[in-house]
Protein backbone atom coordinates (compact mmCIF):
# COMPACT_ATOMS: atom_id res chain seq x y z
CA UNK A 1 0.00 0.00 0.00
CA UNK A 2 1.40 3.17 -1.11
CA UNK A 3 2.27 5.83 1.68
CA UNK A 4 0.38 9.38 0.61
CA UNK A 5 2.65 11.12 2.84
CA UNK A 6 6.08 9.88 0.48
CA UNK A 7 4.51 8.69 -2.91
CA UNK A 8 3.67 12.37 -5.09
CA UNK A 9 1.17 10.50 -7.35
CA UNK A 10 -1.00 9.42 -4.29
CA UNK A 11 -0.88 11.96 -2.22
CA UNK A 12 -2.21 14.02 -5.35
CA UNK A 13 -5.18 12.06 -5.42
CA UNK A 14 -5.83 12.61 -1.87
CA UNK A 15 -7.73 15.71 -0.07
CA UNK A 16 -5.78 17.43 2.06
CA UNK A 17 -7.50 18.90 5.25
CA UNK A 18 -9.38 18.76 8.49
CA UNK A 19 -11.44 15.24 8.83
CA UNK A 20 -14.90 16.43 8.22
CA UNK A 21 -15.84 13.77 10.86
CA UNK A 22 -14.15 15.12 14.14
CA UNK A 23 -14.80 18.54 12.86
CA UNK A 24 -18.32 17.72 12.72
CA UNK A 25 -17.84 15.94 16.05
CA UNK A 26 -16.27 18.64 17.90
CA UNK A 27 -18.96 21.23 16.95
CA UNK A 28 -21.85 18.69 18.19
CA UNK A 29 -20.21 17.89 21.44
CA UNK A 30 -19.93 22.09 21.81
CA UNK A 31 -23.65 22.27 20.94
CA UNK A 32 -24.39 19.56 23.57
CA UNK A 33 -22.05 21.50 26.23
CA UNK A 34 -23.37 24.49 25.86
CA UNK A 35 -27.10 22.84 26.70
CA UNK A 36 -25.94 21.30 29.52
CA UNK A 37 -24.41 23.78 31.12
CA UNK A 38 -26.66 26.32 31.17
CA UNK A 39 -29.41 23.11 32.64
CA UNK A 40 -26.08 22.32 35.15
CA UNK A 41 -25.28 26.19 36.48
CA UNK A 42 -29.26 27.35 36.15
CA UNK A 43 -31.04 24.26 37.70
CA UNK A 44 -34.18 24.16 38.17
CA UNK A 45 -34.56 27.51 35.74
CA UNK A 46 -35.80 27.35 31.78
CA UNK A 47 -33.89 29.97 29.37
CA UNK A 48 -36.58 32.77 28.59
CA UNK A 49 -38.01 33.19 25.63
CA UNK A 50 -38.76 36.37 23.71
CA UNK A 51 -43.01 35.97 23.44
CA UNK A 52 -42.64 36.00 27.70
CA UNK A 53 -42.79 39.18 29.53
CA UNK A 54 -39.44 40.78 29.83
CA UNK A 55 -39.23 40.33 33.52
CA UNK A 56 -38.54 36.58 33.21
CA UNK A 57 -35.30 37.44 31.17
CA UNK A 58 -34.63 40.10 33.81
CA UNK A 59 -34.81 37.79 36.87
CA UNK A 60 -33.05 34.99 34.85
CA UNK A 61 -30.23 37.17 33.95
CA UNK A 62 -29.64 38.65 37.47
CA UNK A 63 -29.72 35.47 38.87
CA UNK A 64 -27.64 33.39 36.05
CA UNK A 65 -25.15 35.60 34.35
CA UNK A 66 -22.68 33.03 35.38
CA UNK A 67 -24.50 30.62 32.89
CA UNK A 68 -25.49 32.84 30.49
CA UNK A 69 -21.62 33.95 29.89
CA UNK A 70 -20.53 30.34 29.73
CA UNK A 71 -23.29 29.40 27.17
CA UNK A 72 -22.16 32.06 25.27
CA UNK A 73 -18.46 31.14 25.34
CA UNK A 74 -19.39 27.74 24.27
CA UNK A 75 -21.47 28.98 21.46
CA UNK A 76 -19.15 31.32 20.22
CA UNK A 77 -16.22 28.21 20.38
CA UNK A 78 -19.25 26.01 18.20
CA UNK A 79 -19.14 28.45 15.40
CA UNK A 80 -15.42 27.88 14.89
CA UNK A 81 -15.81 23.80 13.93
CA UNK A 82 -18.56 24.54 11.65
CA UNK A 83 -17.01 27.44 9.93
CA UNK A 84 -14.37 24.74 9.25
CA UNK A 85 -16.19 22.09 8.51
CA UNK A 86 -18.12 24.32 5.81
CA UNK A 87 -14.95 25.29 4.13
CA UNK A 88 -13.33 21.96 4.57
CA UNK A 89 -16.37 20.30 2.52
CA UNK A 90 -16.83 22.68 0.11
CA UNK A 91 -13.23 22.28 -0.50
CA UNK A 92 -13.63 18.44 -0.67
CA UNK A 93 -16.24 18.70 -3.17
CA UNK A 94 -14.14 20.97 -5.46
CA UNK A 95 -11.11 18.14 -4.94
CA UNK A 96 -13.93 15.39 -6.13
CA UNK A 97 -14.72 17.68 -9.72
CA UNK A 98 -17.58 19.38 -8.74
CA UNK A 99 -18.07 22.92 -10.53
CA UNK A 100 -21.76 23.61 -9.68
CA UNK A 101 -23.38 26.89 -8.12
CA UNK A 102 -24.33 24.25 -5.77
CA UNK A 103 -21.24 24.42 -3.77
CA UNK A 104 -20.87 28.50 -3.66
CA UNK A 105 -24.55 28.18 -2.25
CA UNK A 106 -23.04 25.52 1.03
CA UNK A 107 -19.96 28.08 1.59
CA UNK A 108 -22.51 30.89 1.85
CA UNK A 109 -24.90 29.04 4.07
CA UNK A 110 -22.54 27.82 6.01
CA UNK A 111 -20.33 31.09 6.80
CA UNK A 112 -23.63 32.99 7.49
CA UNK A 113 -24.80 30.35 9.50
CA UNK A 114 -21.36 30.50 11.36
CA UNK A 115 -21.36 34.16 11.74
CA UNK A 116 -24.78 34.29 13.08
CA UNK A 117 -24.01 31.75 15.99
CA UNK A 118 -20.93 34.37 16.59
CA UNK A 119 -23.70 37.03 16.49
CA UNK A 120 -25.94 35.20 19.12
CA UNK A 121 -23.01 34.07 21.18
CA UNK A 122 -22.36 37.91 22.45
CA UNK A 123 -25.69 38.93 22.66
CA UNK A 124 -26.06 36.23 25.44
CA UNK A 125 -22.42 37.91 26.63
CA UNK A 126 -24.06 40.74 26.67
CA UNK A 127 -27.06 39.91 29.05
CA UNK A 128 -24.46 38.34 31.72
CA UNK A 129 -22.56 41.66 31.90
CA UNK A 130 -22.97 43.45 35.66
CA UNK A 131 -25.30 46.67 35.45
CA UNK A 132 -27.87 45.06 32.05
CA UNK A 133 -31.11 44.00 34.23
CA UNK A 134 -31.22 47.19 35.09
CA UNK A 135 -31.91 48.26 31.89
CA UNK A 136 -35.05 46.04 30.72
CA UNK A 137 -35.21 47.44 27.54
CA UNK A 138 -31.43 46.84 26.46
CA UNK A 139 -32.46 43.06 27.99
CA UNK A 140 -35.00 42.91 25.84
CA UNK A 141 -33.40 44.05 22.77
CA UNK A 142 -30.38 41.84 23.41
CA UNK A 143 -32.67 38.61 24.21
CA UNK A 144 -34.63 39.06 21.07
CA UNK A 145 -31.65 39.63 18.57
CA UNK A 146 -29.31 36.54 20.06
CA UNK A 147 -32.56 34.59 19.37
CA UNK A 148 -33.46 35.96 16.25
CA UNK A 149 -29.73 35.11 15.21
CA UNK A 150 -29.26 31.90 17.07
CA UNK A 151 -32.91 30.58 15.96
CA UNK A 152 -33.59 31.93 12.33
CA UNK A 153 -30.89 33.73 11.47
CA UNK A 154 -28.76 30.70 12.05
CA UNK A 155 -31.10 27.60 11.05
CA UNK A 156 -32.17 29.36 7.55
CA UNK A 157 -28.71 29.77 5.74
CA UNK A 158 -27.42 26.46 7.57
CA UNK A 159 -30.33 25.02 5.20
CA UNK A 160 -28.51 26.23 2.42
CA UNK A 161 -25.31 24.27 3.47
CA UNK A 162 -27.53 21.63 4.00
CA UNK A 163 -29.20 21.74 0.41
CA UNK A 164 -25.89 23.32 -1.44
CA UNK A 165 -23.95 19.72 -0.53
CA UNK A 166 -26.65 17.02 -0.77
CA UNK A 167 -27.97 18.21 -3.78
CA UNK A 168 -24.36 18.78 -5.59
CA UNK A 169 -23.38 15.73 -4.08
CA UNK A 170 -26.57 13.65 -5.25
CA UNK A 171 -25.62 14.74 -8.99
CA UNK A 172 -22.45 13.43 -8.56
CA UNK A 173 -23.09 10.08 -6.36
CA UNK A 174 -20.27 11.52 -4.00
CA UNK A 175 -22.98 10.49 -0.66
CA UNK A 176 -25.11 7.66 -0.26
CA UNK A 177 -28.71 8.18 -1.82
CA UNK A 178 -30.47 8.42 1.74
CA UNK A 179 -28.17 10.66 3.29
CA UNK A 180 -28.84 13.15 0.32
CA UNK A 181 -32.40 12.62 0.40
CA UNK A 182 -32.24 13.27 4.76
CA UNK A 183 -30.00 16.55 3.76
CA UNK A 184 -32.67 18.03 1.28
CA UNK A 185 -35.48 17.47 3.61
CA UNK A 186 -33.97 18.85 6.81
CA UNK A 187 -32.97 21.47 4.43
CA UNK A 188 -36.63 22.55 3.82
CA UNK A 189 -37.28 22.10 7.27
CA UNK A 190 -34.61 24.92 7.99
CA UNK A 191 -35.88 27.17 5.24
CA UNK A 192 -39.27 26.71 6.35
CA UNK A 193 -37.99 28.41 9.66
CA UNK A 194 -37.68 31.36 8.68
CA UNK A 195 -41.42 32.04 9.45
CA UNK A 196 -40.98 32.35 13.20
CA UNK A 197 -40.07 35.53 12.51
CA UNK A 198 -43.68 36.46 11.88
CA UNK A 199 -45.26 32.86 14.22
CA UNK A 200 -44.09 31.26 16.99
CA UNK A 201 -45.75 28.12 15.59
CA UNK A 202 -43.00 28.02 12.54
CA UNK A 203 -40.48 27.68 15.44
CA UNK A 204 -41.22 24.08 15.71
CA UNK A 205 -38.36 24.08 12.57
CA UNK A 206 -35.84 24.89 14.48
CA UNK A 207 -34.71 22.38 16.51
CA UNK A 208 -35.21 20.39 13.56
CA UNK A 209 -32.55 22.00 11.46
CA UNK A 210 -29.94 22.73 14.67
CA UNK A 211 -30.03 19.10 15.99
CA UNK A 212 -31.66 16.39 13.61
CA UNK A 213 -28.74 17.85 11.26
CA UNK A 214 -26.13 16.06 13.44
CA UNK A 215 -27.00 12.80 11.72
CA UNK A 216 -26.08 14.36 8.57
CA UNK A 217 -23.06 16.14 9.48
CA UNK A 218 -21.49 12.49 11.08
CA UNK A 219 -22.77 11.15 7.88
CA UNK A 220 -21.22 13.58 5.51
CA UNK A 221 -18.31 13.10 7.64
CA UNK A 222 -18.05 9.93 7.52
CA UNK A 223 -19.27 9.17 3.87
CA UNK A 224 -17.84 11.73 1.55
CA UNK A 225 -14.46 10.52 -0.18
CA UNK A 226 -11.17 12.31 0.42
CA UNK A 227 -9.58 10.16 -2.43
CA UNK A 228 -10.33 10.81 -6.26
CA UNK A 229 -9.79 8.20 -9.28
CA UNK A 230 -6.54 9.07 -11.14
CA UNK A 231 -7.28 9.91 -14.85
CA UNK A 232 -5.57 5.82 -15.24
CA UNK A 233 -8.55 4.57 -12.57
CA UNK A 234 -6.53 4.16 -9.97
CA UNK A 235 -5.92 5.36 -6.56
Amino acid sequence: MENVLTNPSSRANRHLGPSLLLVAIIYILLVIAGIFTGVLLAPRSAFPMPFQPVQNAVTYFSLYSKAARWASLIEFASAIPLGIFTVTVVSRLRFLGVRATGELIALYGGITASAMLIVSALCSWSLSTPGITDLPGAVRSLQILGFAAGGPGFVVPFGLLLAGVSITSGFYRLLPRWLVILGIFLAIASELAIFSLVTWKAAFFLPIGRFVSFIWLIGVGIAMPAVRKSSTGTE
